[in-house]
């Protein structure tokens, strides 16, 4: 049903393609089933991957004060993007894997717990993806309920402490950037135009169009872009005329699943994440490792709302969302025990 077949099923053409065809989002499903059945969840396990990962987020770093040796030696383009290749996309990375260690510090109260989660911190905030930052603070919010335990406080706080510290740090060496950054939030949702948030409300209008064209089957993975080219659609000539570029997401990611694969296949989405959650409601207020890994997953709910999906990060959520619906983990290989 696809305007392009081979481009839904493969994810890559000449002119289109972010590689998320059916084969991808097939392994998606697979990595997700692996990953609740199988994947062997122990603490030296994870602090190695977050380990390994937290060089990402340094790199990130060192991008945002223009230490970039991708630029200088391979001609890469200027920013802050760390070896992802985009800022958004880096933002997503970061926020998912910065709750995760987070929990994890809550847990051990180990000081190299503590520094990892630093670095995904100053990766966050390199990264300027607002987004991102609405997600964490949400989580934020949330999480305050932790404090209900003796036990959560003093990390809590040790938290809170080593963010506003990083904070400080890469705010006032770097001119304020963050600070301006953070207040150009509000300017994004007041702005009365489809230019308000970064143009996602323009790009946001038009998937809807492409939503009421295809609404059961919507226009195949990766074809979005095709739709718009097919339709002419006025308001993707209109963005690409005001900014250059082109549209091939919805920069929404349920909207997009919506867009792509029709309004039936969203429900279902909605309704497999709501499963999960309702299957582990007994656990996550127990402030055990499900409240951990409900708010990991949380937070990449909440940015993919302004963020899209691609295969730099996606198959971190689906491995986390597969240990998550797995249920509660208290068991003594488990690597949030305490």
């Amino acid at each position: 049903m696809a305007y392009k077949p081979v481009l839904a099923l493969t994810g890559i053409a000449e002119r289109a393609g972010r590689f998320e065809g059916f084969i991808t989002l097939f392994f998606y499903g697979v990595l997700f089933i692996a990953a609740k059945n199988n994947l062997q969840v122990k603490r030296k396990n994870i602090m190695f991957f977050l380990t390994v990962q937290s060089i990402v987020a340094l790199y990130a770093i060192l991008q945002f004060y223009n230490i970039n040796p991708l630029v200088t030696y391979m001609n890469f383009e200027i920013g802050t993007y760390s070896t992802i290749g985009n800022q958004n996309f880096l933002g997503s990375f970061c926020v998912t894997l910065l709750i995760l260690s987070s929990g994890l510090f809550l847990m051990d109260k180990k000081p190299t717990t503590l520094l990892i989660t630093a670095i995904f911190f100053g990766g966050f905030l390199a990264s300027n993806t607002r987004g991102c930052w609405i997600a964490f603070a949400v989580i934020l919010v949330f999480s305050l309920f932790l404090l209900a335990k003796k036990r959560f406080i003093g990390a809590y706080f040790s938290l809170l402490l080593s963010f506003y510290a990083v904070f400080l740090i890469m705010n006032y060496t770097n001119q304020n950037h963050l600070v301006g950054r953070a207040k150009s939030i509000e300017h994004q949702f007041t702005v009365e135009s489809e230019a308000a948030g970064s143009g996602r409300v323009q790009i946001w209008y038009m998937s809807k169009e492409a939503i009421w064209a295809n609404p059961i089957f919507g226009t195949g993975p990766e074809n979005l872009k095709e739709y718009f080219f097919q339709s002419n659609n006025e308001r993707f000539i209109i963005y690409g005329k005001r900014t250059g570029k082109t549209v091939d997401k919805a920069h929404s990611e349920v909207l997009h699943i919506m867009a792509v694969s029709g309004i039936p296949a969203a429900l279902v989405y909605l309704c497999f994440l709501l499963a999960i959650y309702w299957k582990n409601r007994k656990f996550i207020l127990h402030h055990n490792s499900s409240t951990i890994l409900a708010f990991t997953v949380s937070a990449y709910l909440v940015q993919a709302l302004f963020n899209i999906s691609v295969i730099a990060v996606a198959p971190l959520f689906w491995i986390i969302l597969g240990v998550f619906a797995r249920g509660q983990l208290i068991q003594k290989d488990d690597f949030f025990s305490y």
